[in-house]
């Protein structure tokens, strides 16, 4: 299209009365789709879908931008034909508005997966299948990016631009690629070997070689985990993949977890003595049973409150039957025992009898 042949078609068709048409008919595109459209999605939501789910109102009032789009794309086409414009004015302007329509679409998809992905977790409660949090994630990230791609494809296509010649070019380019994205796919594989084996999920703590605490999310390309001391810690899946993991949140023994805070200046070899003390009593109580999980007195962390010390007890048959009261022995057993010591508590907390 030559900017000469626009100029002369102008000058030719914009008379007053073609020029107050084409002023008019884009002030009602503008209020029908810009102020009717919403109106009539938010009445129709409000009146046809209250008895849904919340998701519904949303998706309705989501569409409106497309329409919006659609209307105008209509709208402008009906004006074309009337001021009789040059055809390739018509083709640039349905290529723009078409491409509009598709990031529109694009935006509403790319916002609505997770709520999508939400409702099927929901949904699957109901019917025996449920949807893991780490999952749902992984499979989002995974939408999100597919749709993505299908829509700059869409875009592509639109503005005729050859998709099988630019798959060429990216063939010739695909090794040096691979090569620098070897990291990236040893991570990608790796986040889907964890998710395949739900080995953890999301708010577990877990313990490997190289970390230790509790899970927050999974990407493609990494795990974030929250460590013990508040930091946010990013593990590459790859390593995690390639680890023994010990996932603390799914130890299937019924147990008692106590918490204690020493005072910081107790020395080691009352640390020592104390814990060795604690696994002796544990060892001797006929109310825990060291058959599937062994007794554990741990030193965690040393923080402000004091020297932290962790002490599991799994039960037997006859603590399982009276908890409080196998806790209230060990808490008591301890306290004779840092006394014994001369060991001061900074700070003691109970934990919760495991089922």
């Amino acid at each position: 299209m030559k900017t000469k042949n626009i100029l002369n078609w102008i000058e030719v068709t914009f008379d007053w009365q073609n020029l107050a048409i084409t002023v008019a008919s884009l002030i009602i595109m503008g209020l029908v789709g810009h102020y009717g459209v919403r109106f009539v999605m938010n009445k129709w939501s409000k009146h046809h879908f209250k008895h849904f789910t919340t998701s519904a109102p949303l998706i309705i009032k989501a569409l409106a931008g497309p329409i919006t789009v659609i209307i105008y794309t209509v709208g402008m086409n009906l004006l074309f034909a009337y001021l009789q414009a040059p055809r390739g004015l018509v083709i640039i302007t349905n290529q723009v508005l078409r491409t509009w329509i598709l990031i529109s679409f694009g935006v509403i998809l790319y916002h609505l997966i997770p709520l999508l992905m939400e409702t099927v977790t929901k949904a699957g409660k109901h019917k025996r299948f449920e949807l893991s949090a780490i999952m749902r994630s992984f499979l989002t990230t995974l939408l999100q990016i597919l749709m993505v791609v299908v829509i700059i494809f869409a875009i592509l296509e639109t503005w005729q631009i050859n998709i099988s010649g630019l798959f060429a070019g990216v063939g010739l380019t695909g090794l040096a690629v691979s090569m620098a994205a070897q990291d990236q796919i040893k991570n990608f594989l790796g986040g889907a070997v964890i998710i395949g084996e739900q080995s953890f999920s999301i708010g577990d703590k877990i313990e490997s070689p190289s970390i230790q605490g509790t899970v927050e999310d999974i990407t493609f390309r990494s795990t974030k985990l929250r460590t013990a001391t508040g930091a946010l810690q990013v593990v590459p899946n790859s390593t995690l993949a390639n680890e023994p993991i010990t996932n603390d949140s799914r130890v299937d023994m019924p147990r008692i977890t106590l918490d204690y805070y020493l005072d910081v200046t107790t020395s080691d070899e009352q640390v020592s003595a104390l814990r060795q003390r604690i696994l002796d009593f544990l060892s001797k109580d006929e109310r825990f049973m060291a058959k599937h999980m062994e007794y554990q007195v741990k030193i965690p962390e040393v923080v402000n409150q004091g020297i932290h010390i962790q002490v599991n007890g799994p039960l037997s048959p006859k603590g399982v039957e009276n908890g409080d009261d196998a806790k209230a022995i060990l808490n008591l057993n301890v306290m004779k025992a840092a006394q014994t010591l001369h060991i001061k508590f900074a700070k003691s907390d109970a934990g919760e009898t495991g089922d």
